[in-house]
Protein backbone atom coordinates (compact mmCIF):
# COMPACT_ATOMS: atom_id res chain seq x y z
CA UNK A 1 0.00 0.00 0.00
CA UNK A 2 1.32 3.64 -0.81
CA UNK A 3 0.16 7.19 -1.07
CA UNK A 4 -2.30 6.83 -3.91
CA UNK A 5 -3.92 4.17 -1.69
CA UNK A 6 -4.57 6.00 1.07
CA UNK A 7 -5.51 9.07 -1.69
CA UNK A 8 -8.21 6.82 -3.05
CA UNK A 9 -9.60 5.54 0.17
CA UNK A 10 -9.96 8.53 1.25
CA UNK A 11 -12.62 9.40 -1.47
CA UNK A 12 -14.37 6.80 -0.44
CA UNK A 13 -14.73 8.58 3.18
CA UNK A 14 -18.01 10.93 1.58
CA UNK A 15 -19.51 7.42 0.01
CA UNK A 16 -19.42 5.92 3.41
CA UNK A 17 -20.89 9.38 4.84
CA UNK A 18 -23.60 9.93 2.29
CA UNK A 19 -24.46 5.81 2.56
CA UNK A 20 -24.82 5.78 5.89
CA UNK A 21 -26.71 9.42 6.72
CA UNK A 22 -29.11 8.30 3.29
CA UNK A 23 -29.63 4.70 3.17
CA UNK A 24 -30.43 2.39 0.89
CA UNK A 25 -33.39 3.12 -0.61
CA UNK A 26 -32.60 6.73 -0.57
CA UNK A 27 -29.48 6.10 -2.90
CA UNK A 28 -31.26 3.75 -4.83
CA UNK A 29 -34.32 5.65 -5.62
CA UNK A 30 -32.41 8.91 -6.56
CA UNK A 31 -30.84 7.02 -9.37
CA UNK A 32 -33.91 5.13 -10.87
CA UNK A 33 -35.72 8.90 -10.17
CA UNK A 34 -33.15 10.53 -12.58
CA UNK A 35 -33.71 7.50 -15.40
CA UNK A 36 -36.93 6.89 -15.20
CA UNK A 37 -37.27 11.13 -15.16
CA UNK A 38 -35.10 11.18 -18.26
CA UNK A 39 -36.97 8.29 -20.21
CA UNK A 40 -40.38 9.77 -19.52
CA UNK A 41 -38.90 13.95 -20.09
CA UNK A 42 -37.58 12.36 -23.43
CA UNK A 43 -40.63 10.52 -24.48
CA UNK A 44 -43.83 13.56 -22.84
CA UNK A 45 -41.83 16.48 -23.28
CA UNK A 46 -43.56 17.37 -27.22
CA UNK A 47 -46.84 15.97 -26.04
CA UNK A 48 -46.32 18.19 -22.77
CA UNK A 49 -45.05 20.86 -24.65
CA UNK A 50 -47.79 21.33 -26.85
CA UNK A 51 -50.11 21.51 -23.52
CA UNK A 52 -47.75 24.79 -22.04
CA UNK A 53 -48.22 26.40 -25.16
CA UNK A 54 -51.62 27.61 -23.79
CA UNK A 55 -50.51 29.39 -21.10
CA UNK A 56 -46.93 30.07 -21.66
CA UNK A 57 -45.93 32.51 -25.20
CA UNK A 58 -42.53 30.87 -26.30
CA UNK A 59 -41.42 28.82 -29.25
CA UNK A 60 -41.70 25.61 -29.75
CA UNK A 61 -38.26 24.97 -28.50
CA UNK A 62 -38.52 26.59 -25.26
CA UNK A 63 -41.61 25.03 -24.60
CA UNK A 64 -39.62 21.50 -24.96
CA UNK A 65 -36.93 22.34 -22.78
CA UNK A 66 -39.76 23.89 -19.95
CA UNK A 67 -41.43 20.51 -20.58
CA UNK A 68 -38.75 18.38 -20.42
CA UNK A 69 -37.28 19.96 -16.96
CA UNK A 70 -40.73 20.32 -16.03
CA UNK A 71 -41.31 16.38 -16.14
CA UNK A 72 -37.96 15.45 -14.92
CA UNK A 73 -38.52 17.36 -11.85
CA UNK A 74 -42.10 15.97 -11.36
CA UNK A 75 -40.61 12.53 -11.22
CA UNK A 76 -38.09 13.01 -8.85
CA UNK A 77 -39.96 14.72 -6.98
CA UNK A 78 -42.60 11.80 -6.99
CA UNK A 79 -39.99 8.72 -6.55
CA UNK A 80 -38.57 10.84 -3.58
CA UNK A 81 -41.91 11.45 -1.73
CA UNK A 82 -42.18 7.00 -2.40
CA UNK A 83 -38.65 6.51 -1.03
CA UNK A 84 -39.45 8.29 1.76
CA UNK A 85 -42.41 6.38 2.52
CA UNK A 86 -40.60 3.18 2.19
CA UNK A 87 -37.76 4.64 4.25
CA UNK A 88 -40.87 5.11 7.10
CA UNK A 89 -42.18 1.88 6.75
CA UNK A 90 -38.97 0.46 7.06
CA UNK A 91 -38.16 2.11 10.44
CA UNK A 92 -41.63 1.06 11.72
CA UNK A 93 -40.27 -2.55 10.86
CA UNK A 94 -37.27 -2.34 12.75
CA UNK A 95 -34.97 -2.26 9.67
CA UNK A 96 -33.23 1.11 9.46
CA UNK A 97 -29.81 -0.31 10.36
CA UNK A 98 -30.15 -2.44 7.92
CA UNK A 99 -30.75 0.40 5.29
CA UNK A 100 -28.08 2.28 6.47
CA UNK A 101 -25.48 -0.69 6.06
CA UNK A 102 -27.18 -1.57 2.31
CA UNK A 103 -26.83 2.28 1.38
CA UNK A 104 -22.97 2.61 3.02
CA UNK A 105 -22.21 -0.64 0.76
CA UNK A 106 -24.31 0.94 -2.49
CA UNK A 107 -22.89 4.52 -1.74
CA UNK A 108 -19.30 2.52 -2.17
CA UNK A 109 -20.01 0.83 -5.14
CA UNK A 110 -21.15 4.04 -6.80
CA UNK A 111 -18.21 5.52 -5.98
CA UNK A 112 -16.05 3.08 -7.06
CA UNK A 113 -17.61 3.13 -10.47
CA UNK A 114 -16.80 6.93 -10.65
CA UNK A 115 -13.10 6.97 -9.15
CA UNK A 116 -13.00 4.05 -12.23
CA UNK A 117 -14.02 5.52 -14.88
CA UNK A 118 -11.44 8.92 -13.48
CA UNK A 119 -8.72 6.12 -13.20
CA UNK A 120 -9.37 4.50 -16.61
CA UNK A 121 -9.51 8.78 -17.97
CA UNK A 122 -6.17 9.04 -16.19
CA UNK A 123 -4.24 6.23 -17.28
CA UNK A 124 -5.03 7.31 -20.88
CA UNK A 125 -4.00 11.13 -20.10
CA UNK A 126 -0.51 8.94 -18.16
CA UNK A 127 0.12 6.64 -21.20
CA UNK A 128 -0.04 9.66 -23.34
CA UNK A 129 1.69 12.45 -21.48
CA UNK A 130 3.86 10.04 -18.36
CA UNK A 131 2.13 12.44 -15.74
CA UNK A 132 3.24 9.67 -13.16
CA UNK A 133 5.96 6.80 -12.82
CA UNK A 134 4.60 3.33 -13.59
CA UNK A 135 6.90 1.85 -10.82
CA UNK A 136 4.15 4.31 -8.56
CA UNK A 137 1.25 3.07 -10.30
CA UNK A 138 2.35 -0.44 -10.25
CA UNK A 139 2.80 -0.71 -6.77
CA UNK A 140 -0.80 0.43 -5.93
CA UNK A 141 -3.47 -2.23 -4.66
CA UNK A 142 -6.45 -0.15 -5.72
CA UNK A 143 -5.28 1.71 -8.74
CA UNK A 144 -5.07 -1.36 -10.21
CA UNK A 145 -8.23 -3.10 -8.28
CA UNK A 146 -10.54 0.03 -9.53
CA UNK A 147 -8.89 0.49 -13.31
CA UNK A 148 -9.80 -3.41 -13.55
CA UNK A 149 -13.56 -3.09 -12.42
CA UNK A 150 -14.14 0.32 -14.82
CA UNK A 151 -12.68 -1.95 -17.65
CA UNK A 152 -15.40 -4.94 -16.60
CA UNK A 153 -18.25 -2.70 -16.29
CA UNK A 154 -18.14 -0.07 -18.88
CA UNK A 155 -15.42 -2.27 -21.37
CA UNK A 156 -16.79 0.30 -24.06
CA UNK A 157 -15.24 3.05 -22.73
CA UNK A 158 -12.30 1.68 -23.36
CA UNK A 159 -12.73 0.95 -27.10
CA UNK A 160 -13.27 4.26 -27.38
CA UNK A 161 -10.05 5.07 -26.08
CA UNK A 162 -8.39 3.23 -27.32
CA UNK A 163 -9.88 3.79 -30.89
CA UNK A 164 -9.33 7.92 -30.19
CA UNK A 165 -5.55 7.16 -29.36
CA UNK A 166 -5.38 5.32 -32.15
CA UNK A 167 -3.63 6.86 -34.98
CA UNK A 168 -5.77 7.58 -38.06
CA UNK A 169 -4.66 5.36 -41.43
Amino acid sequence: MNVLDIILLLCFIPAIIAGIRKGFIAQVISIISIIIGIWLSFRFSELVGGWLDQWIDASADILHVVAFAVILILVIIGFSLLGRLLEATIKIILLGWLNKLLGCVFAVAKYALVIGLLIMAFDWLNNEFGLVKAAVLDQSVLYSTLLDVADKVFPYLKGLVNGAAAPEA
